[in-house]
């Protein structure tokens, strides 16, 4: 069954004659779903599911079914010189009925107010159909930076979250472009950072390298804009790589969420936070909430895969990092990962089958060695492992140290050789590598948890880790005392029965609100809360009432089924055909064959 208050965004159709104008289209989409990502209560399909669909015709109800939403927004932006005209529409995933559509035609002097004009329709639609959440009056920030732009920062974001270094840093080059134009612009600078954020906890350059080249942008982008999620994501994300401040990393990470209650990145990395101290419960809960929210993403994937592997779930193994290299075999930091967890598994020969299969690129060389040894090891083949590790060893010297040497500490406990896994834990730390945090919790290295040298490097990683315990849910309390739940409810009845409102078809919730003078947010919690139906159940459930009064009348009898309907403020088709069989149990022309005889 479907997550009733949920929206997939998918990528808005360039219909424009040029062909440069996708990232624009692109960037309409995403902007929409970071708006929607805002709200509290509204589960919003991350970008990267939602664009797994790009291009693709596959029928809304399948979409619904394969992302878990109710409803689908999809829509088309035709932009010429300085005007866009981007048509929008809602579908319900359940039947696949349209239940709202508009045109926007505007200037494009600012882009960015189109897109919170549009974002809060979407959600005032989307809970007049589904239920309560409240939503700010402004949900899109104004970026002061021009459209062109903002599509090379979306750009280069999309080159970055693919996880290798080439793409990455062709991310990095873009990003930079965008800085000298406008070197205020704060999402530019965290997103640098967060691509030096990868290079070191993947081991991808020297961690210190990468650490203070990454560092320096992180700290710009908090200058500029210190409420931005992102700028609290990547806080997080540094905490925890650079310096093992689990504490903080937590802190900064769930700022990023009261934020941006829909930020799938947070999630993905307080799991990450939790599962390396030893809470795999409240990591397993992050995580799938970040699957949840984005299933097609690659590094979602991974981290199941990971949780998985964490928690001895064989089985869910093999499907996340299978699923993860589908999406993106050049994931490069996934594959060594996945080699651990086929070496617990005792399948050394899988793991070279695996080896064969990584595309070639930066690093691949390299992570193939590095496979190809745990695989000897678990298969206790020495000399081969020794001729390896001949080859390993002088990588110690170069970029790949920090990703070589972990995964020798692994080599060496197969080999039960607990001295030299051990030893190459202590440079680790020496040089406080983000890859030694994973040690902890790792079913390979079980054997080391009985060594008094092992569990003192433990207490070094996870000196500022946080107090295990359960953390109590938060009550939200009522919008409304009982004297204005009272006052309201009376003023709403009457407007009922007196001015018959329903029977305008261009009622909402907002406008509704306004004639008895509240905020639409306590209007949407009044009316789930006291009346149990959302906006559209209460209005509908007039208008059905109303329609089978008049469609009785012998006066009436004339005017079509449809006609009648629209008369009653129903204004689509599927909508009144939809609620009246949802309501009656039977058809509208049934109802009327039954009561007409």
């Amino acid at each position: 069954m479907n997550h009733q208050k949920s929206i997939a965004v998918l990528p808005f159709v360039n219909i424009s004659n040029d062909i440069e104008n996708e990232y624009f289209s692109d960037g309409i989409t995403e902007e929409i779903i970071n708006a929607l990502t805002t709200i509290k209560g509204l589960k919003v399909i991350a970008r990267t599911s939602s664009f797994a669909f790009k291009g693709k015709q596959i029928d809304v109800r399948q979409v619904g079914k394969e992302l878990n939403v109710s409803t689908i927004l999809e829509g088309s932006v035709r932009k010429s010189n300085n005007r866009v005209r981007i048509s929008a529409q809602l579908i319900d995933t359940s039947d696949g009925a349209h239940y709202w559509s508009k045109n926007f035609d505007r200037e494009l002097d600012d882009i960015f107010k189109l897109q919170d004009e549009i974002s809060l329709l979407i959600a005032d639609k989307v809970r007049e159909n589904f239920g309560h959440f409240n939503v700010d009056d402004s949900l899109v920030t104004h970026h002061n930076i021009s459209v062109e732009s903002y599509n090379k920062y979306l750009k280069a974001k999309k080159l970055i979250s693919r996880f290798n270094k080439d793409d990455a840093l062709k991310g990095v080059s873009i990003l930079k472009e965008v800085i000298e134009q406008y070197p205020s612009f704060a999402l530019a600078h965290v997103n640098i950072h967060y691509a030096y954020n990868i290079f070191a906890a993947a081991g991808l350059m020297p961690v210190k390298e990468a650490f203070e080249i990454g560092g320096n942008y992180l700290d710009k982008a908090y200058k500029l804009n210190e409420n931005l999620p992102e700028v609290h994501h990547s806080l997080g994300w540094d905490a925890l790589n650079k310096k093992w401040d689990f504490k903080a990393a937590c802190f900064h990470l769930k700022r990023a969420l009261e934020l941006k209650p829909g930020y799938s990145d947070a999630h993905q990395k307080l799991f990450i936070t939790l599962i390396l101290e030893g809470n795999l419960e409240g990591a397993n809960k992050h995580i799938n909430k970040a699957y949840t929210l984005d299933p097609l993403n690659d590094l979602n994937n991974y981290f199941m895969g990971y949780n998985a592997y964490i928690n001895k779930e064989d089985t869910a193994v093999e499907r996340y990092f299978k699923r993860c290299f589908e999406i993106n075999n050049k994931f490069i930091v996934g594959y060594g990962i996945y080699a651990l967890a086929l070496a617990h598994q005792n399948r050394p020969e899988h793991i070279i089958e695996v080896t064969k299969s990584i595309p070639e690129m930066d690093g691949s060389k390299t992570e193939q060695l590095i496979m190809t040894t745990l695989a000897y090891a678990a298969m206790q083949k020495t000399k081969k492992v020794e001729a390896n590790l001949e080859i390993l060893k002088p990588l110690l010297n170069t970029d790949s140290r920090e990703r070589v040497r972990f995964f020798l500490v692994y080599v060496y406990t197969i080999l039960k050789q607990y001295d030299n896994a051990l030893n190459l834990i202590d440079e680790g730390i020496i040089h406080r590598e983000p890859l030694m945090t994973l040690v902890k919790v790792d079913p390979l290295l079980q054997p080391l948890h009985s060594l008094e040298r092992f569990n003192k490097q433990l207490q070094i990683i996870f000196a500022l880790a946080n107090e295990s315990g359960t953390q109590t849910e938060t009550v939200e309390k009522p919008l409304l005392s009982e004297d204005q739940i009272t006052h309201c409810k009376t003023a709403i009845l009457d407007l009922m029965k007196n001015e018959a409102c329903f029977l305008d078809t261009k009622l909402s919730l907002r406008t509704l609100a306004d004639k008895i003078d509240i905020h639409p947010n306590h209007l949407s919690w009044l009316l789930n809360a006291s009346f149990k139906k959302n906006f559209n159940d209460f209005i509908n459930s007039y208008r059905l009432e109303y329609f089978k009064t008049i469609a009785l009348k012998p006066e009436f009898k004339h005017i079509t089924i449809l006609g009648l309907a629209y008369d009653s403020g129903f204004n689509s088709k599927s909508v009144f055909n939809s609620f009246f069989k949802k309501t009656e149990g039977i058809t509208p022309s049934k109802w009327l064959q039954k009561h007409t005889k």
